[in-house]
């Protein structure tokens, strides 16, 4: 993988903690970026490197520690988890932001992050978000994370897209030329993920691209930034006639199952956010947000009516 400029600081933070401390003391780095930033990548290729003597780390998402937490305490097997978790040289936690608001499972975080930082165990935790940005988290693990060494990954720059498209350019054996590659690194701010997928795009036309090719890309398939996900929920509130603050709200009433499928649905199409990102938005969990996108699909395939009124939802957003 190219090594990128934004990624600099957390590959050499990645390096120094594939190194035993002399103290034996834990450490704890959290890297922070927005979804599609690389983070997940940084680490995949980090721990491909590890020695083959070395023991793999034990990684899991926020959201797999969040479930098989609740599986143990339903089956009355908290100990097994507990010692699952806590017997391992390092725990990787991915998107801890997903457990906002689950104040057992994050109590529960922290006495594992404790315990495993206190008997010389490293920890590395990712987020979209600061330590500071968590309300809903206990102080003493906000403690916890910024009291390591905590990392920022910004989405690649102009030069950093370049060389990205690039390879991935290669990978999928796309021919184009220089000037159109670089009217694409210089219009495209998206992440390392996002780029990929423009890439497996242009890649089905199976023929090589210059530059006209690409500006009639850019002109007829990028998504317009006049439409957002506040414009496109106020557009889908007022035609269920309910209000924009339920729609966004956590309630859980009939009425606004439909309303709020309808808004994620074209926030998906129209925005081209990624889930967790929607998530966000929506003050759900992203697995909440795929559910509810996968089942309006069912429905618009299967209801005439209904997919009509997403047309003209559509066609006004536009």
């Amino acid at each position: 993988m190219i090594q990128i400029a934004e990624q600099r600081l957390a590959r050499s933070a990645l390096r120094r903690l594939r190194k035993p401390t002399a103290a034996g003391k834990g450490r704890l780095l959290y890297l922070v970026g927005p979804a599609g930033s690389g983070k997940s990548a940084l680490l995949a290729e980090s721990f491909r490197e590890l020695p083959s003597s070395q023991v793999p780390p034990l990684q899991v998402t926020a959201a797999e520690f969040a479930a098989q937490l609740a599986e143990a305490s339903s089956n009355q097997q908290l100990p097994v988890f507990q010692e699952r978790f806590r017997s391992v040289s390092v725990l990787v936690c991915e998107d801890v932001q997903a457990l906002e608001r689950r104040p057992e499972t994050l109590r529960q975080l922290l006495t594992v992050i404790d315990e495993l930082l206190a008997h010389g165990s490293d920890v590395l935790v990712t987020s979209t978000k600061l330590p500071g940005q968590f309300e809903s988290f206990p102080a003493k693990l906000v403690s916890r994370f910024r009291g390591g060494t905590v990392i920022g990954i910004k989405p690649p720059g102009p030069d950093s897209r370049a060389e990205l498209l690039r390879l991935f350019c290669r990978q999928r054996r796309l021919s184009i030329s220089r000037d159109a590659l670089a009217l694409l690194a210089e219009s495209l701010e998206a992440s390392p993920r996002e780029l990929i997928g423009v890439i497996t795009q242009l890649a089905e036309r199976r023929r090589p691209l210059k530059r006209a090719d690409i500006e009639d890309f850019l002109q007829r398939e990028l998504p317009n930034k006049s439409i957002t996900p506040l414009k496109v929920s106020r557009a889908v509130a007022k035609d269920f006639g309910i209000a924009l603050s339920a729609l966004r709200s956590r309630r859980r009433s009939q009425a606004l199952v439909l309303p709020r499928q309808c808004a994620m649905w074209l926030c998906r199409k129209l925005c081209h956010l990624s889930y967790p990102e929607l998530g966000a938005f929506f003050d759900r969990q992203h697995s909440s947000v795929i559910h509810a996108v996968r089942k309006l699909e069912t429905r618009i395939e299967n209801e005439p009516a209904l997919r009509q009124r997403i047309a003209r939802l559509e066609s006004d957003c536009r």
